[in-house]
């Protein structure tokens, strides 16, 4: 009696698991593009854990190494190949609604210096919105009604941690980046 109970209760749990799992339809919902913050979000999937964390588990995002890409820019964008792959990566996956992109920090690390004076920092700020305007018209004209979501961005503070490795401080790997940005002694 004993065995026939057991049997019974393993086929039932085994019956009720098997049977009460859907099977979900996969939507690529979102499209990733932009630089080293793409690049390391698609790496590490976090869109894709932070739609499953919500309760959507059945939506995805797609994105390429083109579109994602360590050290790209804004002029990278402008570009016909990566505008090229977006659109067909949009064409591909009808369900994408939402364009996540960050992109324009590195446009900021890679042009400005502590030298600047208000009318640099200023001009360097409008050729960057330009750029940026630019883009978003375009992924606007990918398909109707598509939404952007431009991510801000969270700078390393480069002084105190590259400073903190004193005699190693060129070994860092964005000391040549930092080192450009001028001398913070004046």
């Amino acid at each position: 009696m004993k065995k026939l109970f057991t049997l019974l209760v393993l086929f039932g749990t085994i019956s009720n698991t098997v049977l009460s799992q859907c099977a979900e339809n996969i939507e690529k919902k979102v499209l990733l593009i932009g630089d080293s913050w793409a690049a390391f979000m698609n790496a590490d999937q976090t869109i894709n854990h932070a739609l499953k964390k919500f309760g959507h588990s059945n939506y995805q995002y797609t994105t390429s190494y083109v579109i994602s890409e360590n050290g790209a820019d804004t002029w990278d964008f402008l570009d016909q190949t990566k505008q090229t792959e977006i659109q067909n990566l949009i064409d591909a996956n009808p369900s994408i609604e939402i364009v996540h992109v960050s992109i324009g920090g590195n446009d900021v690390l890679g042009d400005w210096n502590v030298d600047f004076t208000d009318e640099e920092t200023d001009s360097l700020e409008a050729a960057v919105k330009g750029r940026l305007t630019q883009i978003f018209d375009f992924l606007k004209s990918t398909r109707p009604g598509m939404r952007i979501f431009w991510g801000g961005y969270c700078y390393t503070n480069f002084e105190e941690v590259i400073q903190a490795i004193a005699p190693a401080q060129a070994a860092h790997p964005f000391y040549s980046t930092w080192s450009d940005m001028g001398d913070r002694k004046s």
